[in-house]
């Protein structure tokens, strides 16, 4: 049961998980960054800030405490709905996955 939940959880990863990483660095970053941050790139610098940058945006759009924490409750909603949704369903699939796959070694 728990080689089945760490395969699902890596499968989705690398079935869902990375394609939309790549879209989303392409096509949505650059704008969430330029609306958010005021036009500075911090998370488009590499493959390691990119990820850190994905999960930081999909818990602005999901949290309201998250985004009032960096002051970003106000201009969150100037960002177009699909690129928040994307970002939020990015968000809730990869901490699916990190359950299902660290789940997995409490049933060892």
């Amino acid at each position: 049961m728990d080689l089945i939940f760490f395969g699902v959880g890596l499968g989705v990863i690398f079935i869902i998980i990375l394609p939309l990483t790549f879209y989303l660095k392409e096509k949505k970053l650059r704008t969430v960054e330029d609306i958010l941050e005021s036009g500075n790139r911090y998370y488009s610098l590499n493959i390691f800030m990119m990820l850190h940058g994905l999960h930081h945006y999909g818990s602005v759009f999901l949290f309201d405490w998250y985004a009032k924490r960096y002051n970003l409750l106000s201009d969150r909603n100037k960002v177009s709905a699909q690129a928040s949704i994307l970002f939020k369903v990015y968000f809730v699939i990869f901490m699916l996955c990190a359950l299902l796959m660290f789940s997995s070694t409490l049933f060892f």
